[in-house]
């Protein structure tokens, strides 16, 4: 029982100290909060995807080359765009109902990913 009981209490003391590192914004690691501020804006829709379109909309970002990725890693899907625009609107015949990762890379490189899902009826 003197086990269960100090067992307990290290472990409210460890959580209690832990918290307490949490919630101190003195403590936090402002370069990710920094990060995140300045990473570009990227919308997909319809997501899921009910349709055979999808629409990608980089913000202020010129999009040049999109990828599809499926769950297992194997790449279903990829284009290069020799002329760069803010939105897209891509045609998705042959890409199966799944999870997807698209990637989405600007002409200044910046790269952004995001969960895509397709789920047609």
């Amino acid at each position: 029982m003197k086990q269960i009981i100090l067992f307990t209490i290290s472990i409210f003391i460890s959580v209690a100290g832990f918290s307490q590192n949490i919630s101190s914004p003195t403590k936090w690691n402002n370069s990710f909060l920094e990060a995140k501020l300045i990473t570009p804006e990227l919308k997909i829709y319809p997501n899921p995807c009910k349709t055979n379109i999808v629409t990608i909309d980089f913000n202020s970002n010129q999009i040049s080359e999109i990828q599809l990725t499926n769950i297992t890693g194997k790449q279903v899907f990829s284009k290069k765009f020799d002329f760069a625009e803010n939105k897209i609107q891509l045609e998705l015949n042959d890409i199966q109902n799944g999870i997807y990762l698209l990637r989405v890379k600007s002409i200044d490189n910046k790269i952004v990913v995001k969960k895509f899902i397709v789920s047609r009826g």
